[in-house]
């Protein structure tokens, strides 16, 4: 056996076995729980289950072929575990779960989130589960949710063992329950017949005592809520002599409201003639209560109370189908990511709830428009009264301008921008998704311009968002099939002449034959957090070079390697682990290992207390700043940032030797480099008047096409026996 196993597991299975609910047929309230959790978390599938003694077995579940697994491959076995939930971004990357045939199987699990289904004795059943094939993040608030689901689907099954008990019961003597009542025959008709007998749930339930009630007829439980139409059905059903069940609202002694679920069916003599009628009652207002939650979870956004994705496109599609037509706004917050990253999860969800509410507060005073939030930041506001674009538009800066207003978060003070896309006349499509895709391309499109936060859809927007679709299905096949590789960029000792180190940067050897650079790419792979495994791939390879070039020219050779990580991939959070091991499994000295981040990285991880910064310098590693001196340059992260050195930027290189002010410039960055103790690299170079100005202000290291360009692993060899670069010295 090699699963866990909670020290409560006897304890455990009694309390299973007792809910009566292994291995019994599907459910709709349970259906409706994994199919909420599937469609609020976006994920492939989800699923409930439950742990036996041997098996894991699915009460239910969608997206997922499976009925039940061995218990020793079940993620599920290691939730029950712990109250917590349990993430399991990548499970490739998982100990425990790397070796799974359910993860390594093609198309297996790589992403798992499963929250404990816990009793109410604090036992854990079972859990509920997302489950994905690629890997993904789960933040605080999504385990949060996953928690309050979890629960929910415990009350259910509690409820659910509590009502077969009742049937049980009911079996045995008849028909008790929870409430009975017996009545006279007649009349049928208003005011109904007299009640004879209730026994004392039914006068609990009411807040009558059994004599006050002996005597009157059920009209005395009815109020302004109660469905008269319902109960015209059940006397038609009782005018035939026929059974009848009905849900009502009904009154209490005190006037408040319960919801009653209850049943009636007549009781003949031994002539068959009708002398009774029995009524059983149960009292459903949890129940419904608890139904209406989950319905109320399946159409909204629990963190905003928007609409959710899903009732969106519902209504969305009942309106075009209807000729409602009207105009529909998809509104993205720019940067929102950097925002979580440096303020944390917490402080991004105040935002996300402030945004929300200035959009809600926007469209509400002109009647039918609906908000939606349909994930992350994403938000859609649909326009049934605009008759034209200009009205799209006059809308959509309006809730611009309501975003755009400084939102006060931790006590520090948050600007949000939004890009909108637009999609001005529903009247022209025939489907919702159709129409949120073209604002969703048209959406892109704003993010992308720096001259226009809003954009009208056309049908080149499309084609540009296809396009992007496709390339991310081929980066995710490229990165399966190992395609990225690293080429090596010499970095030469400028006072020598010497190759003092490489930089491995990324291409794409593609199938068609052509060997991609990373322009073709890299936007898309940032964008959906492909350049993490991208950029991994390259930088394990790029240490195997290097190993093996040890091998070739002795141990005690040495070469600095250098690489770049993206935001993205810096700060998932188990960054040190993978350069531990990297250094561990190609045996490389940390010293010679760089990591190039740009400053945007810098700044992020020192909002974040370093928490990812220093693990890595322990290790020994060394950090530079690439791209000194674009965009914005910041003194504070050369200062507070441990980094070794920086690079500067191949734009101020070029301005070498033509511009004086050019000159002053990089030697004024020279000197400040010098007095810090940093190791400066220039980039760029490609003339021998670059080179020989950059000796001349002691720049201590450069690289650029001057001494060559990036080479495969294979030509590596050559480079070093020789170097190109030497008739400049």
């Amino acid at each position: 056996m090699n699963y866990p196993v909670p020290e409560n597991e006897e304890k455990r299975l009694t309390a299973l076995h007792r809910l009566e609910i292994l291995y019994t047929g599907s459910e709709p309230t349970f259906d409706r729980v994994a199919e909420m959790a599937q469609q609020i978390f976006g994920t492939e599938s989800a699923a409930v289950s439950l742990v036996d003694e041997e098996r894991q077995w699915f009460k239910s579940s969608c997206g997922l072929d499976l009925q039940e697994t061995p218990r020793e491959r079940s993620f599920c076995a290691h939730v029950i575990e712990d109250p917590e939930v349990m993430v399991v971004e990548d499970a490739l990357a998982d100990e425990r779960f790397k070796t799974n045939p359910l993860v390594a199987e093609e198309g297996g699990i790589r992403f798992y989130a499963g929250a404990p289904i816990t009793l109410e004795d604090g036992i854990h059943v079972g859990s509920l589960c997302v489950i994905d094939s690629a890997p993904r993040a789960f933040g605080g608030s999504d385990q949060q949710m996953l928690r309050r689901l979890a629960d929910l689907t415990a009350d259910l099954m509690e409820g659910r063992r509590r009502s077969y008990q009742a049937r049980y019961l009911s079996s045995v003597l008849g028909q008790v329950g929870e409430s009975v009542l017996v009545m006279e025959a007649e009349p049928i008709d208003p005011p109904g017949p007299q009640i004879v007998w209730v026994n004392e749930a039914f006068a609990e339930m009411s807040g009558y005592e059994r004599e006050e009630l002996i005597g009157k007829t059920p009209r005395v439980l009815q109020g302004p809520a109660t469905d008269q139409d319902e109960l015209d059905r059940v006397r038609a059903a009782l005018e035939n002599g026929e059974c009848a069940q009905a849900e009502t609202v009904n009154y209490r002694k005190d006037g408040s409201p319960y919801v009653a679920s209850w049943n009636v069916a007549p009781v003949r003599d031994a002539e068959g003639e009708i002398t009774h009628w029995a009524s059983v009652q149960r009292d459903v207002t949890d129940q419904r209560a608890r139904e209406e939650e989950l319905e109320y979870r399946a159409r909204h956004d629990l963190l905003t109370g928007l609409l959710a994705r899903k009732a969106l496109k519902e209504q969305l599609q009942e309106g075009i189908e209807q000729g409602t037509g009207g105009a529909l706004l998809m509104i993205d917050l720019d940067h929102f990511k950097q925002i979580n990253d440096t303020l944390g999860h917490s402080a991004g969800d105040q935002l996300l709830q402030e945004v929300a509410q200035r959009i809600e507060a926007s469209v509400r005073s002109r009647g039918r428009d609906v908000a939606a939030r349909i994930g992350g930041d994403e938000f859609v506001v649909w326009l049934p009264s605009a008759q034209t674009a200009e009205d799209a538009v006059t809308v959509a800066q309006q809730i611009l301008d309501q975003i755009g207003e400084p939102v006060q978060i931790s006590g520090r003070e948050i600007f949000a921008d939004g890009s909108i896309g637009i999609v001005p006349n529903l009247l022209e499509y025939d489907s919702a998704e159709h129409a949120l895709g073209d604002a969703d391309a048209a959406m892109y499109q704003a993010k992308r311009s720096d001259a226009y936060s809003l954009v009208v859809h056309n049908e080149a927007m499309t084609e540009a968002m296809s396009r992007s679709l496709r390339l991310e299905s081929e980066l995710r096949r490229a990165i399966e099939r190992k395609e990225f590789e690293p080429f090596f960029l010499p970095v030469v000792e400028l006072e020598t002449g010497k190759l003092q180190g490489v930089e491995a940067l990324a291409r794409w050897r593609h199938p068609s034959g052509e060997l991609k650079s990373p322009g073709t790419f890299l936007d898309v792979a940032e964008e959906t957090g492909l350049i993490v495994p991208i950029g991994h791939q390259v930088i394990e390879q790029a240490c195997a070079a290097v190993q093996d070039l040890r091998e070739t020219y002795g141990q005690k050779w040495m070469l600095t390697l250098r690489g770049n990580f993206s935001r993205r991939e810096f700060l998932r959070g188990n960054m040190r682990d993978f350069v531990e091991q990297m250094l561990d499994r190609y045996d490389m000295n940390p010293s010679t290992f760089k990591m190039e981040i740009t400053e945007q990285v810098a700044e992020s991880s020192l909002e974040r207390d370093r928490g990812e910064v220093d693990p890595l310098i322990d290790l020994g590693v060394q950090m530079e700043i690439d791209d000194f001196g674009t965009e914005f340059s910041s003194f504070r992260s050369l200062l507070e940032f441990p980094v070794s050195g920086f690079k500067i930027d191949r734009e101020l290189t070029a301005m070498l030797p033509e511009s004086e002010r050019g000159q002053q410039l990089l030697a004024s960055v020279l000197d400040m480099g010098r007095r810090l103790d940093f190791s400066v690299t220039a980039e760029g170079i490609e003339t021998a008047d670059q080179l020989s100005m950059l000796q001349s202000m002691g720049c201590a290291y450069g690289q650029g096409y001057l001494f060559g360009r990036p080479v495969p692993v294979d030509e590596m060899k050559e480079m070093i026996d020789r170097p190109p670069w030497t008739a400049y010295w």
